[in-house]
């Protein structure tokens, strides 16, 4: 056995060696520099040994110096063969981690990849033999094409509703003389509707009158109220088709699948595509005021995370946009935007001027520089404290010291909560206690700034709260301003989970139908409306009956919903 220090004649460094007397971070026996260094297993002991690259390095320089030179060669090709052995193990490990998080849980194997990896394999009579009987799974062509078909006519077993539609009263009479017209028959109108339990058909008997005398003068009842010009679905549909699919994160195969497996009425997914961006169409009106209404606040929190979008252009087909989160006290607005520039968000807060909450996004800093009207950057202290148990994760126990620091912090905010403090009481707090912490934690980062290099988790965390310093601050003087960013944040979600489920956009235009139909749905549960169906088909009825544009206002989720418990 090698004396402990040297792995094949090779200097190695162990933690727990009494030859070295400095601690590393953990508190153990070591350098410090282990981390850094490569780990070699030992054959003769459990416990595992690094590697001292300088001392390494120093120790070939004076063998080679000595004339030993040929002597290191076999145990310095040794430790590369055990390296490389010890590398391609852990690309193994890490291609399976990669595997089970994002990859087919298929066991199948295909026999063009069986005949692929047989042909990089040495020639031998039982590799020609499977070679040979592999069968051929290409995909055969098929002589017609199979495609799902929407009927014309909803099944019987719907139940039908049946409302009677006659002309107005006046048109009743003949205008030349002056007798009543007769009933000559009806036309019916169908509208395919939806409430809670299942499908109904709503029938309208349009019916129809004429002058029997004058043989003219032909009037016929008003029909069915449409969302969608000449289309099935009625407002309740619509309704549970969008809530399914940005509030249940049901993709809209999957609903097809259902309505078709449940109901027995066959809808495809082009067709409820269709029907989800003409109902945004109708909804954007109220969007656009949201987005009006939420860009004027004084207070403004901002986050984004990315969406995959299909583009035809893009040499990948697929590109990445952004669908940004605007929230306020009243509102969470989405905006989607083609790429992560900032310049569409500048321009929407060109005149913006209260207290904007980011993570920091490069991309804003031109909103920051107008020389009138100019926002108050706000940080976010979770982002700060997000890379600071990256670090502690990491190995480095310095970094618990900054942590428990801002624990401290969110006590207090925790204990303003649970008082139920307003802005006023909050920012008393924050102004005797928190302000208090603040200081100590800026004397820690000062002195983490002067020991850890900026490469390192430690490094980079206290550098991003150096750099960030005085936008973290922003709490200390304005109780309305949060710690952090995380209720932005949290509006992100549904996105998340959505896009496990629809995995990408269509189109630029599809990513904006979602933006619409989602801010809708969590501005209906930030002011407490319990059923987004109940709201969605409401507003939807109200606006295909022709809703004047000067009480749009009244339509949205505050207001409809102050409204409905006003008459209740």
């Amino acid at each position: 056995m090698p004396p402990r220090g040297v792995y094949q004649g090779i200097p190695t460094h162990d933690r727990n060696s009494r030859f070295c007397e400095r601690k590393d971070l953990r508190g153990r026996a070591g350098c410090g520099i282990c981390t850094d260094m490569v780990s070699l297993p030992c054959a003769s002991s459990s416990r595992r040994e690094v590697m001292d690259m300088a001392a390494l390095r120093t120790y070939c320089r004076e063998r080679v110096a000595q004339g030993q030179a040929d002597e290191l060669i076999e145990p310095l090709l040794d430790v590369i063969e055990q390296q490389s052995d010890r590398l391609q193990r852990s690309e193994q490990r890490v291609a399976k981690l990669l595997q089970a998080a994002y990859g087919s849980k298929r066991e199948r194997v295909s026999a063009g990849q069986l005949q692929l990896a047989l042909g990089v394999i040495p020639p031998s009579e039982i590799v020609a033999e499977l070679s040979a009987g592999l069968p051929d799974d290409r995909p055969k062509e098929s002589t017609h094409r199979k495609r799902i078909r929407t009927p014309r006519h909803i099944p019987q077993t719907i139940e039908r509703r049946t409302v009677l539609s006659e002309p107005p009263a006046h048109a009743l009479w003949c205008d030349d003389c002056a007798q009543p017209k007769k009933y000559m028959g009806s036309e019916l109108a169908e509208v395919l509707e939806y409430e809670p339990g299942g499908f109904y058909v709503e029938r309208t008997d349009r019916r129809k009158y004429a002058c029997p005398e004058c043989q003219s003068g032909v009037v016929i009842g008003r029909g069915p109220d449409r969302v969608l010009e000449q289309a099935m679905p009625g407002a309740g549909l619509l309704a549970e088709v969008i809530v399914r699919k940005y509030g249940e994160y049901s993709p809209l195969y999957r609903q097809s699948k259902t309505f078709a497996q449940r109901y027995g009425i066959v809808l495809s997914a082009s067709t409820l595509g269709d029907w989800v961006g003409g109902a945004a169409k109708v909804l954007e009106p109220l969007y656009k005021a949201l987005l009006g209404r939420v860009v004027v606040r004084s207070h403004l929190s901002l986050d984004d995370t990315p969406v995959r979008v299909l583009d035809r252009a893009h040499e990948k087909g697929i590109k990445r946009g952004h669908l940004w989160s605007f929230c306020s006290d009243e509102e969470v607005v989405y905006f989607y935007t083609p790429n992560w520039k900032g310049e569409p968000i500048v321009e929407l807060l060109r005149d913006f001027f209260g207290v904007l909450q980011t993570d920091g996004l490069a991309g804003l800093n031109s909103l920051y520089k107008k020389q009138e009207r100019t926002p108050k950057r706000a940080g976010c202290m979770a982002h700060a404290r997000r890379k600071f148990v990256q670090a502690l994760e990491a190995g480095d126990a310095r970094a618990a010291v900054v942590l428990a620091l801002m624990r401290k912090l969110y006590q207090l905010e925790a204990k303003a909560t649970e008082q139920n403090l307003d802005s006023f009481g909050r920012l008393h707090l924050r102004q005797s206690q928190s302000a208090q912490v603040m200081a100590q934690l800026e004397k820690e980062l000062s002195q983490l700034h002067a020991q850890a290099p900026p490469k390192t988790p430690l490094g980079q965390a206290v550098g991003y709260a150096m750099r960030q310093w005085k936008t973290l601050q922003t709490f200390l003087h304005d109780g309305a301003v949060q710690i952090d960013n995380n209720h932005c944040e949290r509006t992100l979600r549904p996105i998340g989970l959505g896009r496990k489920n629809w995995l990408f956009g269509g189109s630029d235009e599809g990513a904006s139908w979602l933006a619409i139909h989602q801010t809708l749905l969590s501005t209906a549960q930030l002011v407490g409306i319990r059923d987004p169906w109940e709201y969605l088909r409401d507003v939807l009825l109200k606006l295909s009956r022709g809703w004047p544009h000067a009480r749009l206002s009244e339509l949205l989720p505050k207001e409809w919903l102050a409204a409905r418990n006003a008459t209740n």
